[in-house]
């Protein structure tokens, strides 16, 4: 199992631009047939999304990587979580695209800039 989670807010990438919306991309790259992947993000408000998937193994299989576009960020704090059921470690690749509000690409994020919870 790996577990990342990072506190997503419009100021995340600490610019003079904000952070409206972001893509995640999550690939797998682990030996096996692949892994289920729950990406939900969390607000004081309750779930804002979520999203379940499966990620395949290969550059042929349709289902890898796995983009989620267009995710609308705010400007309260939310947790962002993605969680796989591999047991196998290192397995996902997991990037960040940050945009403003027109869309300019401001900044990725990969997992090594997430807090790591298991694995």
């Amino acid at each position: 199992m790996a577990a990342y989670i990072i506190q997503m807010h419009e100021n995340v990438l600490q610019t003079c631009i904000p952070v409206k919306y972001m893509d995640v991309e999550i690939a797998y790259v682990g030996d096996g047939a692949g892994t289920d992947v729950y990406v939900g993000l969390v607000g004081t408000h309750g779930e804002l999304y979520r999203y379940l998937f499966h990620v395949g193994l290969g550059v042929e299989s349709a289902d890898n990587p796995h983009m989620i576009p267009n995710m609308a960020v705010s400007s309260e704090i939310n947790e962002l979580k993605i969680i796989s059921n591999s047991s196998e470690p290192y397995h996902l690749v997991i990037r960040i695209y940050c945009r403003s509000g027109e869309g300019q690409l401001i900044g990725v994020l990969s997992e090594h800039q997430m807090i790591k919870l298991a694995n």
